[in-house]
């Protein structure tokens, strides 16, 4: 008994010893200062914290971060630096390529889930918004004061990388993208230097990190953004066509699209089985129903219809597809999927949409299309910002998904990319969207940021000479 004793008692030294040794290690004595919650590998919980909207891809972090505060923020990048590790920003966690996970594997996750402000100045019609706030929360909250700021249709993205990258949606056509929106912003450098960023102050990061934000520059914490009034009734509508009218329904969306109400946006959706139209109008159904008469006197006769009077928050509910408390409480569903993005700039001609119709009928995995009608605000040229894509009729967003192994998904992505190089050097602009990040895409640079490329870098360099801030589409340095 006495000798059992003794054994325990060496044993329980040793796991002491080693303890302290975990406990001391380089990387969680740097964080020991942290308010917030850090999470690492060998916690039960972290498996579930990693798991993000995209299952194709999956990455493992050396630790997760999550910051209760700017200066958490800093303490991380601090510790980076000193320990010659990588670190980056996840605010949602919708990055299509998981470069909120840093695009690879031990990068230093700073999640912002925690940095949720939202506090609203109904006088300014301004409001500050965390980075860490998802698009559900963010509708609820300022619907309730009678505002909305333009953005996408999925409540669990991040508004960080969302409005950093871009950020379109239902109100795109009248009041532009999210990043046009932006006043100013809160960002922590390389050196751990919380900057405020605007059109006065450090004029050249605004410009960058409006359409070129997303992770390369700094760790943005907070925005702040223009509001603009509710009104007091939206129009949801949806249309139904046959699958064989897609021609004919293109010919409108090309010729009438483009000369619609401000007040209209819409999302055509095709696969191989269905033909559909998403829209908005910003305003009554009786108006909605006008504004509509120029698009639908040129459409095929829609096998189904429907406009529905509701308040532009329900409207959020309606077009999210995910049962209603998702939206206040957003949440991933997470799936396997990859996804290709185009520009159209004159409207796709009829050999182009039987291409593609043909590709979603035999592509050997579930597969559709978006394509987002753009115009109106959304379309004008901002120089203080490097959101470059001005000129597209509509974006188009081609996903493939739900495929059941890896053999498959692996067939399903090369046809993608085959199929998504071919389509884009024969029917649409050379552009891509940046927020639909495609890590297989070639010449992303000129893809993403057009004539703007060269000035980002040399913007990076300035803010992040040693390039802490870094994923395989990041900004890169001079040299």
């Amino acid at each position: 008994m006495k000798k059992l004793n003794i054994i325990l008692f060496f044993l329980w030294c040793i796991l002491l010893i080693n303890l302290v040794k975990v406990n001391a290690s380089p990387l969680t004595s740097c964080l020991s200062s942290i308010k917030g919650q850090t999470v690492y590998p060998n916690n039960k919980t972290f498996p579930s914290l990693i798991l993000d909207e995209n299952l194709y891809v999956n990455y493992t972090p050396s630790v997760l971060i999550y910051a209760a505060n700017n200066q958490d923020v800093q303490t991380s990048i601090n510790c980076a630096t000193k320990l010659k590790m990588d670190i980056t920003a996840r605010s949602g966690g919708h990055s299509y390529e998981k470069y909120g996970l840093g695009g690879r594997n031990n990068v230093m996750v700073v999640d912002l889930t925690n940095i949720n402000e939202i506090t609203i100045d109904s006088k300014a019609k301004t409001a500050k918004i965390g980075a860490g706030n998802r698009l559900g929360v963010i509708y609820d909250k300022l619907s309730q004061a009678g505002f909305l700021i333009p953005a996408g249709t999925c409540p669990s993205v991040g508004i960080g990388g969302h409005a950093l990258g871009g950020g379109y949606g239902f109100a795109g056509r009248k009041y532009g993208f999210a990043a046009d929106n932006i006043i100013s912003m809160e960002m922590v450098d390389a050196n751990g230097k919380l900057l405020q960023v605007d059109k006065q102050t450090n004029a050249d990061l605004f410009f960058a990190l409006r359409g070129a934000g997303g992770g390369s520059f700094g760790i943005v914490t907070s925005f702040v953004f223009k509001l603009h009034e509710v009104p007091p009734q939206v129009t949801s509508m949806q249309f139904q066509f046959r699958r064989s009218q897609v021609q004919q329904l293109f010919t409108a969306y090309n010729e009438v699209g483009p000369t619609l109400d401000n007040n209209i946006v819409l999302s055509v959706s095709l696969d191989k089985d269905s033909l559909s139209i998403d829209g908005l109008y910003l305003g009554p159904a009786k108006n909605a129903k006008d504004a509509m008469k120029p698009f639908l006197s040129r459409a095929p006769k829609p096998t189904s219809s429907n406009f529905k009077q509701e308040t532009f928050f329900d409207s959020v509910v309606t077009f999210s597809y995910v049962p209603p408390n998702d939206v206040v409480k957003p949440k991933h569903h997470p799936y396997f999927f990859k996804a290709k993005s185009f520009f159209v700039n004159k409207g796709l001609t009829s050999e182009a949409i039987d291409t593609l119709s043909n590709f979603l009928s035999t592509v050997s995995c579930s597969t559709y299309a978006l394509f987002d009608l753009l115009g109106g605000t959304a379309n004008i040229v901002d120089d203080t910002s490097s959101f470059m894509h001005r000129d597209s009729i509509y974006g188009i967003q081609l996903v493939g998904s739900d495929w059941k192994n890896k053999a498959q998904g692996d067939k399903c992505v090369k046809e993608l990319n085959d199929f998504g190089k071919n389509f884009q050097s024969k029917f649409t602009s050379y552009f891509s969207y940046q927020n639909y990040i495609d890590r297989d895409l070639d010449d992303w640079q000129t893809r993403y940021y057009g004539q703007n490329f060269n000035k980002l870098v040399d913007i990076k360099t300035k803010y992040d000479p040693n390039n802490l801030f870094k994923f395989p589409q990041s900004i890169p340095v001079k040299g």
